[in-house]
């Protein structure tokens, strides 16, 4: 009902009526779904919706006229094919109490009476409804049809008895010719006209339902696409096709053609791309899916030829098969690279389950994204919020010795840009940014991506990754996109694993007061020292320190000035050695220090001197003055001993032998 009331109100008044109808109405269905013969509505809003056109159209009979063409509008449809197997208009209406039910559900009706030429129909409300007079007319419109589905004119419908004006039911009297209808049911004359489309029909199934098999063919794509040419030429009868579709976007077009000579079906095939059209005179039906535009198909007669409807119908059909062939295969393959990806994200998942320092967490992840991402270099850059900066972590593909192993955040708009708001970037030569186009250069990459990677909106660090050649590989998109967010999510927890693990680490070996090793960190420190020097034929020197007068300033100013103080000498033993010189607090007020690499005992002596020399100036802490100086005891390996516990005796006695000295 609604549909035909739609089509109606849009031949006469176009869009601007519908929209129109539906808005006086209050309907709260778009004309779409009204349109559409498989929705039904309520009782309520179609009685709206008619009242809504009879006022825009000005038709006081529309009602009728909707009633009249709804049998139309199943033309060909498993609802006609039914009511004109019935035989006749009295056999349909004689029927009607079934027959009402495909086209309203609120009204019970029945034939009182029915024979050739004429028919007594009652129709009654059912229980919670009532008959309105616009459902009388359109009832009235409808029971005209059956005549129409065996080539006759509509039959003329009186309702002597109307429920809506008050009657206990509403009556139709239902009149045909007889005659025509006789001559029409002629089973000679029907068997002939019925035979002609049966045989039609079945060769158009079977044609039909071979293409739909397809669908689940194990042949190749090309096979299958070319097969549905043929059926489609074979159904439609003209002489020419062409079939061109697009599976991947920036793929080659594939072209199928029947009876068309290959520069005018490469033409054709342009039209995919956007490059060309097809010819005028051609009938072009979509090759496309609820999923994607794929091509298109064509079918050309000669020149000056038509088509008819239902043909296009036909060739829409076997262009759908061929949409559902191409969805079938883009799925299969989108399957295999989700199965790839996800493969290679789970084995990276295991990777970094083995991995605990964040430097193994580096490493692992640069090899592996080599391989998911399909680039020829990486690196692993942690963000270190406090000197605002980037530390290179682990690089995979790229000989770094020569490179910086900071960034720092001024270095590179993109970078502030990227701490303040984390997403993947894309870079190509010649950009906007000074310092990514000189690391590009310097590596002679094509293309490079930036990935974020981001724990609880923290920002955690920089994945790199560049192409030497083929940029294209590197080229944004939902794929590639999808493959770096899956790395980035999996790196970030293992990161901050691996930092906490990092953290616990240098916990274990290092005091807590004064940041320097403590007795654990000097123990592994030296034995790692004394194994080297086994290695190298070197020397290592060991100062043992111990501050004069700390126990008396302790307890004069208070622990909180005495922790203080222990944090300044450390401090400043740091500042008096070289760089790859370590110092470690053994506890108290006893401190050690390891020399590694010395040649001659004078520069473990050397290095002693500098140590006292710095507690020539007093140490200022929270506005007092403190004066404080050191015992320092010598040792160098292998000379005094070459294990730790033999040099650390050798330097605590020397360093009791200077106390001795000193107070003496």
């Amino acid at each position: 009902m609604t549909s035909v009331l739609v089509r109606i109100v849009r031949s006469s008044h176009g869009e601007s009526g519908v929209d129109a109808m539906l808005a006086a109405a209050g309907s709260g269905h778009d004309a779409a779904f009204l349109d559409c013969t498989d929705n039904w509505v309520s009782l309520s809003e179609v009685l709206a919706l008619l009242q809504a056109g009879i006022d825009v159209t000005g038709d006081a009979m529309l009602a009728r006229r909707v009633g009249e063409q709804a049998v139309r509008q199943h033309a060909g449809t498993q609802v006609a094919t039914l009511l004109r197997s019935l035989g006749s208009p009295e056999a349909i209406l004689g029927g009607i109490t079934v027959t009402a039910a495909k086209f309203s559900a609120v009204s019970d009706m029945e034939a009182i009476e029915a024979g050739p030429g004429g028919a007594v129909v009652r129709a009654v409300a059912r229980p919670g409804f009532r008959r309105e007079r616009l459902l009388c007319d359109w009832t009235a419109g409808l029971l005209s049809q059956p005549c129409a589905l065996f080539g006759l004119p509509p039959a003329r419908v009186e309702e002597t008895h109307c429920q809506a004006r008050g009657d206990a039911e509403c009556r139709f009297v239902v009149s045909w010719d007889k005659e025509l209808a006789e001559a029409a049911a002629d089973p000679e004359q029907r068997l002939t006209a019925l035979e002609g489309q049966v045989v039609a029909m079945s060769e158009r199934l079977e044609n039909a339902y071979a293409t739909a098999s397809d669908l689940v063919s194990p042949d190749d794509l090309d096979t299958v696409l070319a097969r549905i040419v043929e059926r489609a030429a074979n159904a439609v009868r003209t002489p020419s096709y062409v079939l061109a579709v697009q599976v991947d976007p920036g793929e080659a077009p594939r072209v199928f053609s029947d009876g068309v000579a290959g520069d005018v079906a490469a033409e054709i095939a342009k039209a995919v791309t956007g490059d060309g059209e097809p010819p005028a005179d051609a009938l072009c039906v979509p090759v496309a899916s609820s999923r994607r535009d794929y091509g298109v198909l064509v079918a050309m007669h000669p020149a000056g030829q038509r088509f008819f409807p239902q043909e296009a119908r036909l060739l829409a059909l076997y262009a759908k098969h061929a949409a559902a062939v191409l969805d079938t295969t883009l799925a299969l393959r989108e399957s295999a690279r989700r199965h790839d990806h996800v493969s290679a994200l789970l084995a990276l998942s295991q990777s970094l389950a083995r991995a605990r320092t964040t430097h193994e967490v580096a490493a692992h992840l640069t090899e592996a994204v080599v391989g998911i991402i399909d680039c020829d270099r990486s690196a692993m850059w942690l963000w270190d919020a406090d000197s605002e900066r980037l530390r290179i972590q682990g690089v995979t593909g790229i000989d770094w010795d020569s490179r910086p192993n900071e960034i720092r955040r001024e270095a590179t708009p993109r970078l502030d840009e990227m701490v303040a708001n984390p997403r993947p970037l894309f870079v190509e030569p010649g950009g906007d940014d000074a310092f990514l186009d000189e690391i590009m250069t310097d590596g002679r990459l094509v293309a490079l991506a930036v990935v974020p990677i981001v724990a609880r909106e923290i920002l955690v660090g920089l994945l790199t990754v560049g192409v030497e050649h083929h940029a294209e590989r590197l080229r944004c998109s939902p794929e590639l996109v999808e493959k770096l967010s899956g790395v980035a999510a999996l790196a970030a927890p293992a990161l901050q694993n691996g930092q906490l693990i990092d953290e616990l680490g240098h916990q274990v070996v290092h005091d807590g007061l004064t940041g320097v090793l403590n007795r654990t960190g000097f123990g592994r420190m030296i034995e790692n020292v004394l194994y080297d020097e086994l290695d190298h034929e070197r020397r290592a020197g060991l100062l043992y320190v111990d501050l004069d007068g700390f126990k008396r300033l302790n307890d004069e100013h208070g622990h909180n000035v005495g922790d203080e103080l222990l944090r300044r000498v450390a401090e400043r033993l740091r500042d008096t050695l070289r760089d790859d010189d370590t110092v470690a607090r053994l506890g108290g007020d006893e401190f050690a220090i390891v020399l590694p690499r010395v040649s001659r005992r004078d520069e473990v002596t050397a290095a002693a001197r500098r140590v006292r020399a710095s507690f020539a100036e007093p140490f200022a802490v929270d506005g007092i003055q403190l004066k404080l100086s050191a015992s320092v005891g010598e040792a160098v390996s292998p000379d005094d001993g070459r294990t730790v516990d033999a040099l650390v005796q050798h330097a605590d006695r020397g360093m009791y032998a200077e106390k001795a000295d000193r107070i003496r």
